[in-house]
């Protein structure tokens, strides 16, 4: 899970600081490259030098590839196009990532209905407060977070468009005359591309792109609320009920209690790091292979793009939280403001939208 996160639109700033390597888990080496698809570029191309630095970005993904994981973004599932679901999950044989979408759905509903049938009930009943007014924002909140989270798990990312000046060969191969939108990105779940790739959440079972960004940072924010609201509602009540002495359903207060600690310190990590990464322009896939960040007081100078750091230096000043952006390597960075305007209101359905803003 992630860390914390301080935004940052300037060079000097810090970077989050929640890509910590997983405890225990092996420093990576040349000898473990990962395989992975073509990432495009800053020029459009792919195998061409990324911008600032002298390695290719094929070369520098597979090397520099970091192995955070915030439990909604996992491209190691999709950062090659010839691989499936790894085995990350598989116990006794028994792949469990297929439960992880109903188990997020079906503890949505069930706390939903969990306040809608008893939390609310026993609040009207203790105190003046109607039962509709107080059910109603519930029943909002509960119903964009369930329909932002079915459009994420079926809807199309946002795969480029096949056309006359670009074939989809059998096998994934491209025939490419213009070359494939910046930040379009391959996985192994579609045939295509997808613009404005930024992640694979197993949580949806789907690729976040252009198409369903925005409706997965409604969702976890719409998680984030349930949860608090989920904790003020269940401490009133707790307090109500040690006033009256109700002791009916105190056990289904702190169940539900419980659930919404748990759904809190799952979401608002999440929701920090997307925040901060929105404030930027900067796209998690991009984040997570650090395109965008130097580090200082390295053995080879100061201001040095991450990607040329060897191994051992790189996972070292990692794990000091050592990399710092700099908003000068990234081209789509418009500053806080402009930034999070264009990711709400830019048209994102025009047939020609390639994605790159």
């Amino acid at each position: 899970m992630y860390g914390s996160y301080k935004p940052a639109v300037q060079v000097g700033m810090q970077p989050p600081t929640a890509c910590h390597l997983a405890e225990g888990m092996p420093r990576f080496t040349h000898s473990m490259q990962p395989a992975t698809a073509p990432c495009m570029n800053q020029s459009g191309l792919l195998n061409e030098p990324t911008l600032l630095t002298s390695k290719p970005a094929n070369q520098q993904n597979a090397d520099k590839e970091s192995h955070a994981d915030e439990g909604w973004l996992d491209d190691d599932e999709s950062g090659a196009e010839d691989k499936g679901p790894s085995q990350d999950y598989t116990y006794c044989g028994v792949d469990l990532k297929p439960v992880l979408p109903a188990a997020l759905a079906v503890s949505t509903v069930i706390g939903g209905l969990c306040m809608l049938l008893v939390q609310i009930p026993m609040l009207s009943r203790f105190t003046t407060l109607s039962q509709v007014w107080l059910s109603a924002p519930f029943v909002v909140v509960y119903g964009i977070v369930l329909g932002c989270m079915a459009y994420c798990a079926c809807a199309d990312p946002g795969q480029i468009k096949e056309t006359g000046k670009m074939k989809i060969g059998a096998v994934g191969g491209m025939d490419i005359e213009e070359g494939i939108p910046r930040r379009a990105h391959k996985s192994w779940q579609y045939s295509r591309p997808i613009r404005r790739y930024d992640h694979y959440c197993k949580w949806v079972k789907n690729v976040i792109g252009l198409l369903n960004h925005r409706e997965f940072v409604i969702m976890v924010a719409g998680l984030l609320l349930i949860g608090v609201l989920g904790i003020m509602v269940d401490i009133w009540l707790a307090i109500l009920i040690a006033e009256k002495g109700f002791f009916k359903f105190e056990i289904v207060v702190a169940l539900h209690l419980g659930y919404s600690v748990t759904l809190l310190s799952i979401a608002w990590p999440i929701f920090k790091i997307h925040f901060g990464l929105i404030s930027r322009n900067e796209m998690a896939q991009e984040w997570k292979k650090k395109e965008h960040y130097v580090a200082n007081n390295t053995s080879i100078g100061d201001n040095v793009p991450v990607e040329d750091l060897e191994d051992d230096e790189y996972n070292e000043l990692f794990d000091r939280d050592s990399f710092v952006y700099d908003r000068t390597r990234n081209p789509f960075d418009n500053g806080c403001f402009t930034n999070c305007l264009n990711f709400w209101c830019q048209p994102r359905w025009t047939s020609d939208e390639k994605g790159e803003f």
